[in-house]
């Protein structure tokens, strides 16, 4: 079955499992850089698309739909896009109790980054971060000040940590 990340008419196809490596490596390398408010809600709402508790192949987004502060969109699209290069990095994959197909999430990663870039203001849904806070517990991590796995130094999801969950 698998997942699909989308843009437009261009889209990134991955297999349930690299889907699982894709979003682990980017919370990784998210929940070590993000600093603002935008940069931890944009990784938290990544980390929410955990297959361990959605189901798998079930978790494909479009990236308009991503909680993209529109007064801040700019940089919150550049905060991505180093998230994207921290991954490629390999930043903190010490973290993993498994050693990502360099290859198969070399080319997610840059296929994700090249989606990204591509995305122009104009085309964000400017209601999707307020619905998406709106919808949330008032136990969720992202109301709570964003609270982090102590094993793996994640940032949590409602799902809790998406690296212990896999």
């Amino acid at each position: 079955m698998g997942n699909r990340i989308t843009f437009g008419e261009d889209s990134l196809k991955m297999s349930n499992g690299l889907t699982s490596v894709f979003i682990d490596v980017l919370t990784l390398a998210g929940s070590r850089i993000a600093q603002t408010v935008d940069e931890k809600r944009l990784i938290v709402w990544l980390a929410e698309k955990d297959q361990s508790k959605v189901g798998i192949g079930t978790v494909g987004f479009d990236i308009c739909e991503m909680p993209w502060n529109t007064e801040n969109f700019e940089e919150n699209k550049r905060f991505m896009l180093k998230v994207i290069e921290a991954a490629e990095n390999r930043t903190d994959w010490e973290k993993l109790d498994y050693q990502p197909n360099e290859e198969h999430i070399f080319w997610a990663l840059k296929e994700f980054a090249e989606l990204i870039s591509k995305l122009d203001f104009k085309y964000v849904l400017p209601n999707a971060l307020g619905e998406w806070i709106m919808a949330a517990d008032s136990d969720d991590p992202v109301i709570c000040g964003f609270p982090k796995c102590e094993k793996h130094g994640a940032l949590l999801s409602c799902f809790g940590c998406h690296i212990c969950n896999n």
